[in-house]
This record gives structure tokens, sequence and C-alpha cells, in this order.
């Protein structure tokens, strides 16, 4: 009789007393490895978007380089001599070339005429801009002709 005491009490309603232990530290794994892919996944976002500020950044520099020369470059003026006009401007912070390419006749249906003795005066301009920290940067070319004599 004793023997089928012991065996009730080891399949018995006693024998899951560690049940819950257990099933809460499985809870708590999953929790955990939850948790830590929630961080690294927030720290990459947050790289990403670091990244991509500085290449904004760098683009906008590249740009404002662009039209700071449309404002300032003698279109126009640069036929005779080094066609290559290079500067660097600081703010924003920018690489800046202009070259002459040469003329042609002026394009059909540009308003000027070739007896007028109008010119198209072909040129590109590349400004390579930088972010702030020195880590991305952006590139911008422009091709472009001015009607001129």
């Amino acid at each position: 009789m004793n023997i089928l005491r012991e065996r009730m009490r080891i399949f018995g309603p006693r024998s899951q007393e560690g049940a819950a232990l257990l099933i809460a530290v499985l809870i708590l794994l999953i929790l955990t490895v939850l948790g830590v892919y929630a961080v690294t996944t927030s720290t990459l976002e947050t790289k990403i978007t670091g990244f991509h500020k500085w290449h904004v950044e760098a683009f906008y520099a590249a740009d404002a380089g662009i039209h700071y020369t449309l404002a300032t470059y003698p279109y126009g003026g640069m036929y005779s001599g080094n066609p290559t006009w290079s500067f660097h401007h600081d703010d924003p912070d920018c690489d800046i070339t202009a070259t002459y390419l040469g003329s042609t006749a002026p394009p059909v249906g540009s308003g000027t005429g070739v007896r007028a003795g109008f010119k198209a005066h072909h040129y590109r301009t590349n400004s390579v801009g930088s972010d702030s920290v020195a880590i991305a940067s952006s590139t911008v070319d422009m091709w472009g002709y001015r009607i001129g004599f």
C-alpha cells in the first residue's frame, strides 16, 4: 500500500509544483530576446537616420554651390584665356568648378538669329558639397548655355 501512495504522490497534483517557475523563466527569456532585438533595431535605425541627414546636408551644400555659381560666375565673359573657374566656398562647404566649353549657333526657337551675331556659349558647372562633420559628400553637375554675342 505504501508503494501505491508513493506512486500517487509522484504522479499526482503535487508533481507540477515547478511548472510555474519553468513557464515564468521561458516567458522572461522570450521577453529578453525581444528586448535585445528592439534595442538593436532602434540603434540601427538611428544610424541610418544620421547618415541620411549628413547626405542630405551634403547634397544641399552642393546645390547651394550651383546656385552661388549661377549668381556670381561671369557667364558670357570667359571667351579667351583660361576657360575654367574654380573656388572653394566655406558656408556651405563646397568646391565649385565652372568650365567654358565653347560656342555654337543658338538653338532654333531661342528667339535669336545667327545673322544678328548671337551664339550659344556652353558651360559645365560641377559642385561637390560636404556635410558639417565631413562624413558625406555629394556631387551636382549642371550643363547649360547662355545666349550672347
